[in-house]
């Protein structure tokens, strides 16, 4: 099991997102058609180091979801998808309900981001937004 893997079981669980298998949560892309999804992970910093060897880490990745947006009804009920999406994570975290990570990693919380229209697509029927997340966890070594 890795990092990745983890996180995309959570987000793919996630009922806004109305996907029956974490397989349909891509890495690193999306499909070109309406309500596809993909998680690009951005990285995994050490923000402080335990004397064992451990320590506190920031995973950052983004969540990609393509919608209809052709008009304006459409990328306001978008930006309201962003809107619950952030909401769901916060409450999520708040309950401690986070992803089950690796043995040895304990998460502490994860934190929605910067919700945003990323880029419409060449037919401008549907649009690419992404979501960026933190996911804050404590490593311990033996």
């Amino acid at each position: 099991m890795s990092i990745i893997s983890a996180v995309r079981e959570y987000i793919a669980s996630c009922p806004l997102l109305g996907l029956s298998d974490a397989k349909k949560l891509h890495i690193n892309w999306t499909d070109d058609k309406a309500d596809s999804h993909g998680i690009v992970p951005d990285g995994d910093i050490i923000t402080k180091k335990f004397l064992n060897g451990g320590g506190k880490h920031q995973y950052s990745f983004s969540l990609f979801v393509r919608k209809f947006s052709a008009v304006d009804f459409e990328n306001l009920r978008n930006a309201e998808f962003i809107e619950e999406l952030q909401k769901w994570c916060s409450e999520e975290s708040l309950a401690k309900r986070l992803p089950l990570l690796p043995e040895g990693l304990v998460p502490l919380r994860l934190e929605a981001l910067n919700g945003m229209a990323f880029e419409p697509d060449k037919s401008g029927k549907t649009g690419l937004f992404s979501i960026q997340f933190n996911l804050y966890y404590n490593e311990y070594r033996r």
